[in-house]
Parts: C-alpha cells; sequence; structure tokens
C-alpha cells in the first residue's frame, strides 16, 4: 500500500508564542490592555485546549497600525495549562493567522504598567502544537 503523505508532510507549523510574566489577574489585565490607544481588545469567554478538557480566558487584540490580529491566553486553564513547558509564563500571546505576530504587539505589551516581561518562547513540539494550530 502506497503513503499519501510523506512524513516532513504530516509536521504542523505555528507562528512563534510569545509568553507574559505578570502578577495581574485576568480581568486586570484585560482592563489595562483596553487602555493602550495601540488596541483594540474583545474579551473571548474561553479557550479549549485541544482535548476540550481545560478551559482559558483570552482576549483578542487587533493592532490598529496594520490590523494584524492576535490572542491573548491565560496559559493556566481550570485543568491543565495551555503550554505546559512554560509554567512560568501567565499568559501566552498566539498569532491568529500562518503569520508571524507583528514584533511591535509584544513591545507594546511589554512597556504596560504591570508587565514583567514578555518573551519569545521556543516553537512547541508537534504534541504541543496542537492546541496553537486549532486557533487559526
Amino acid at each position: 500500500m502506497q503513503s499519501l503523505f510523506l512524513p516532513d508532510e504530516l509536521e504542523l507549523d505555528y507562528p512563534e508564542v510569545y509568553g507574559i510574566s505578570t502578577p495581574m489577574r485576568h480581568l486586570r489585565l484585560g482592563y489595562i490592555l483596553s487602555t493602550s490607544h495601540h488596541f483594540k481588545v474583545m474579551y473571548e469567554p474561553e479557550v479549549s485546549s485541544y482535548d476540550k478538557e481545560s478551559a482559558h480566558g483570552a482576549y483578542h487584540l487587533t493592532f490598529l497600525d496594520d490590523d494584524s490580529e492576535v490572542l491573548i491566553i491565560k496559559n493556566k486553564g481550570n485543568n491543565s495549562l495551555f503550554y505546559p513547558k512554560y509554567k512560568t509564563a501567565d499568559y501566552l500571546i498566539c498569532s491568529l493567522s500562518e503569520d508571524e505576530i507583528n514584533k511591535e504587539i509584544p513591545a507594546l505589551i511589554s512597556e504596560l504598567i504591570g508587565i514583567s516581561i514578555c518573551f519569545v518562547l521556543t516553537k512547541p513540539n508537534q504534541k504541543e502544537i496542537l492546541n496553537f494550530t486549532q486557533l487559526l
């Protein structure tokens, strides 16, 4: 029997993911984001992990300079972490398209009051990437 796909064709890909470290609670972060004149912010009631076992609060951000969109997801959900490799990342900045995140977005977020640090995370492995590819 002949295979329809080569192993390298089955690999999933996803743009860079950024982590945010902050002591702020979820609603406070949303308020701080909404005070920035760089973003339009919409609350997303929850984003589920790929296995649907954990729900994570999120904010949909539109960068007003170029209309690019990202999702800021609370890493710690009701049952598990969205990106378990990064327990120290309180929130994740994830692309909502196959394009890389505009580098100005994490830079502007890191300047907001109450944000300790905003940093690039290593690319998820093929098992971890399922949580992210479902966002596209």
